[in-house]
């Protein structure tokens, strides 16, 4: 099973200040024209859940407004910033209007923090969440700052996300934990075939495992060490208005792998690829 404890204890603080302090009080809006962020580190709500936050809320009332922002696209429409579960809640009990927060001032971070906070989140959704903050243009070194994390944690998550397909679909599915996907990840590139026989075999593929049968993890090049000593060391793109990462090494010259916030992967021709800023990985 996943192993959570990198994931305990965040800082709630900046989660505790009153909104209504720093953006006036709350008012009523109507509930239809309110959305949730398309951009969210979590991706919907379990029934259950909601099923059982609207019945506190039928008995108790909203006891916390939520907050919003104006929608980019649509006029006179909100996203949802914070609260997207009361949202969901009061919608479920066919409430019109629900009491909001209407503050330009939003934060990433804190959204994240404060879905860390009230609901466990799989370490894929907090993978992505890296990912689109490393396209964004955080460094890995920011990122694990504001969530209080170790560095090494960040970069053992963010390397989740151009695991190979065998060892994502190992770790979603919470057959290998965070650390065992990152060194297989790391070791794939060597042993495909034996790490992919591992994975479709019915025996637990553990650390020990892999340390004993395939030692530590493969050093970094020297080309890749000395991009480090520079600074940067990979490229922030777009890909068709989608922000991705640039792989620095290609197999066709004209052609460049990217690799998207969400998981995926594609092969682009240079001509379609826009460089908008350097990263430190």
């Amino acid at each position: 099973m996943i192993q959570f404890d990198e994931l305990r204890d965040f800082d709630v603080t900046a989660l505790k200040r009153d909104a209504t302090s720093a953006a006036g009080a709350p008012r009523e809006l109507p509930v239809d024209k309110i959305y949730p962020d398309p951009d969210n580190i979590r991706k919907g709500c379990p029934e259950s859940t909601i099923a059982e936050l609207a019945e506190t809320i039928r008995q108790d009332g909203l006891l916390q407004a939520i907050t919003v922002r104006k929608h980019p696209d649509q006029v006179g429409c909100y996203l949802i910033s914070y609260g997207e579960r009361r949202w969901r809640a009061m919608r479920l009990l066919g409430r019109p209007t629900i009491a909001a927060v209407i503050s330009e001032t939003f934060d990433p971070y804190r959204q994240a923090i404060e879905n860390l906070q009230r609901e466990d989140l799989t370490p894929m959704q907090i993978a992505q969440f890296v990912a689109k903050r490393e396209a964004a243009g955080d460094s890995r070194t920011m990122i694990a700052k504001r969530l209080g994390k170790s560095k090494s944690f960040i970069s053992e998550l963010a390397h989740l996300m151009s695991a190979p397909p065998a060892v994502r679909e190992a770790f979603e599915e919470a057959r290998i934990d965070t650390r065992t996907a990152y060194l297989l990840a790391r070791h794939y590139p060597d042993h495909p075939e034996q790490i992919t026989r591992w994975l479709k075999g019915e025996s637990p593929v553990t650390r020990n495992l892999i340390r004993r049968e395939l030692g530590k993890a493969p050093a970094k090049s020297s080309r890749t060490l000395t991009l480090r000593k520079k600074g940067y060391n990979a490229l922030a793109v777009l890909v068709g208005g989608r922000p991705a990462t640039l792989m620095l090494a290609g197999s066709v010259r004209d052609q460049a792998t990217v690799h998207f916030a969400d998981g995926s992967q594609t092969t682009a021709p240079l001509r379609d690829v826009t460089l908008t800023h350097w990263l430190r990985l």
